[in-house]
């Protein structure tokens, strides 16, 4: 992208690019050898170096312009100096890429340390440049870059620059991991300070979070200080040998997700109090399921302190409600957002209290901008039309995150919050993106048909068509050669999707002491 090239020539030219390689989409399947074919897919993967180059310069140059409003009420664009981003570039650029809030800002953060290496000494020196030349050059990918710059991160930018001139030979033909472990052995040897800079950092940022993944399942991922991680892995890792000892679950993984639940479990209370839902039309209470059902389905349901529902099953379901304190909530018969009919929590006062606060936060379960997905519990209460024009209720709050709540107010965003719960967002440039609340009547529900109906997990060994596991390849591969039967390849067509297959395993009793710790070295 050259000084004089405006954005309508980027546009131009990415149109004529994708009219040049229709032709290679289209091509016969008969054409071209292996070698033709990987020359190929070499220069395609030069190209699109050469593209995240361009867009990175695009990225900087789109958050360095400014709003400003005149003595004279004219709102103007100033361009700052590369490097400077503005509070709703990152806003911006989310909307064009079609991506989320925290992967725009990543996006603009890291194209800023790379296309915007100002000269050294400067406020916008990063030393990085050298990575954003060899992208542009078609040496050096976007995911390779990223890696090297995060190594970096602690560097100062001649230090920083220093070593990605070292790297300059190796940044054609080495993957990510190799350069990883490149760019960390040059820094233990000029700048030692720098890893143990990184190393406090990543122990003192040791976290945990979950979400909601295959259906059925929650995700965890965890990051710990290595001499803690080694204590508690011996101890999930004993209590998964037992269970697979005892038959309780077939797989050691299996067995570690199980013993890590019981190791919780088993020294915490948990009280769980349940809501229903209903529209608000209906004073009789929830409307009964309208198909039949079975112990055995997966039903979702919200769950307090997180942003995603989750499926559990029915059994497990109505043996909480059955047990635990319930009440009922009035939903949108449309959105199934939450809802005060009649505005009885409604206040004058500009703070709303803590019922009202407790229903908006549950009817949006995160920040309501686009691509944001910011716990409702750390969002700031916003009046979309500013109070006391806008009431204090829960039709004119709205939970945002502390960045996009000052994104609202910049100059020439604008919101709107409609009475189903779903709210409309119009950025500068004259994109529209809305966002809907959490859906509290319609919940997912995935029958049970039945062991008979389920086919066998793949790689039971119980299922002679199920693939390969990884023991059984580097068996066959190992033994091929020798006189063997060569192994048979098969290609498994009983499953074009994964199945979810939830089992019960019961837990340790109370009473019992956890097995012995040992450790694993």
């Amino acid at each position: 992208m050259t000084a004089s090239a405006g954005p309508q020539d980027v546009v131009d030219l990415a149109r004529r690019a994708a009219e040049l390689l229709g032709p290679a989409l289209e091509s016969s399947p008969t054409t071209g050898s292996r070698e033709d074919w990987a020359a190929a897919l070499t220069g395609l993967c030069a190209l699109a170096a050469r593209v995240e180059a361009a867009r990175d310069v695009a990225l900087v140059r789109l958050a360095a312009i400014e709003p400003e409003v005149l003595d004279d009420g004219e709102l103007v664009e100033t361009r700052r100096t590369p490097g400077h981003v503005a509070l709703d570039g990152p806003a911006i650029a989310s909307g064009a890429l079609c991506v989320g809030a925290v992967q725009a800002e990543r996006l603009v953060r890291e194209a800023v340390r790379r296309a915007a290496d100002g000269p050294e000494g400067s406020d916008t020196s990063t030393g990085l440049g050298g990575l954003h030349a060899a992208m542009a050059a078609g040496r050096l990918d976007a995911y390779r870059a990223s890696v090297v710059a995060s190594e970096l991160e602690e560097a100062s930018p001649a230090l920083a620059a220093a070593i990605v001139a070292g790297l300059d030979e190796h940044l054609e033909r080495e993957d990510a991991t190799r350069l990883r472990r490149r760019v960390r052995r040059m820094l233990a040897r000029v700048g030692p300070e720098v890893l143990r800079r990184a190393a406090d950092r990543a122990r003192e940022g040791s976290s945990l979070r979950r979400w909601a993944a295959e259906p059925g399942v929650d995700t965890w991922l965890g990051t710990f200080p290595a001499e803690d991680a080694a204590r508690a892995w011996a101890a999930v890792d004993a209590l998964a040998q037992q269970h697979v000892a005892d038959g309780t679950c077939a797989t050691v993984e299996r067995a570690r997700a199980q013993a890590l639940i019981d190791l919780v479990t088993g020294n915490a209370t948990i009280d769980l109090r349940v809501v229903l839902t209903t529209p608000v039309e209906s004073a009789a209470g929830p409307t009964p399921p309208t198909t039949p059902a079975a112990p055995g389905d997966l039903v979702e349901v919200g769950v307090s302190r997180t942003t995603q529902a989750v499926l559990v099953p029915r059994e497990w379901l109505a043996r909480t409600v059955s047990a635990a304190p319930t009440s009922c909530s009035p939903c949108h018969p449309d959105s199934g957002a939450l809802v005060d009919p009649d505005g009885e929590l409604a206040t004058e006062a500009y703070r709303p209290g803590s019922r009202l606060t407790h229903l908006v936060r549950t009817r949006d379960g995160r920040c309501r901008f686009p691509g944001c997905h910011v716990a409702a519990r750390f969002c700031d209460l916003d009046h979309v039309v500013p109070w006391p024009v806008g009431p204090t209720a829960a039709a004119n709050l709205a939970c945002l995150c502390r960045r996009h709540h000052r994104v609202k107010q910049r100059p020439g965003w604008s919101a709107v919050l409609a009475p189903d719960g779903s709210m409309t967002w119009t950025d500068p440039t004259g994109r529209t993106r809305t966002t809907h609340p959490l859906d509290a009547l319609d919940p997912v529900v995935l029958p049970d048909a039945g062991a008979d109906a389920r086919p066998p997990a793949r790689g039971s060994r119980h299922d002679d068509e199920a693939p390969h596991s990884a023991l059984e390849f580097r068996l066959e591969h190992a033994l091929a050669g020798q006189g063997l039967p060569p192994p048979v390849c098969r290609l498994d067509h009983r499953y074009p999707q994964r199945t979810v297959t939830v089992t019960r395993c019961p837990t340790r009793a109370r009473g019992k002491p956890p097995p012995p710790i040992v450790p694993p070295f």
